[in-house]
């Protein structure tokens, strides 16, 4: 069984921000929902703008929210310069 759950959720290396929009499509959310419900939406809009990394709070609200395990959000994405 475990062979079997290692083959269903074997993806390919996506960095967390693009899963993240994809479950915002998903869902039919955008990046209000999101920071609705993390509260900061300037904080939302540079972590999917990659100009800041997930924190683990944003972490934990966004594995629930989009029903994505937090593993897969965990990896470190490269950022851009914010200039």
């Amino acid at each position: 069984m475990l062979e079997y759950e290692n083959k269903l959720w074997d993806l390919p290396e996506v960095d967390p921000i693009e899963i993240i929009k994809i479950r915002i499509q998903d869902f039919g959310y955008n990046a209000a929902t999101l920071a609705k419900e993390y509260g900061d939406k300037g904080t939302v809009s540079k972590v999917l703008n990659y100009k800041q990394s997930l924190s683990l709070s944003m972490i934990r609200k966004f594995s629930q929210l989009l029903k994505i395990p937090a593993e897969w959000l965990i990896k470190e994405c490269p950022l851009k310069n914010a200039g």
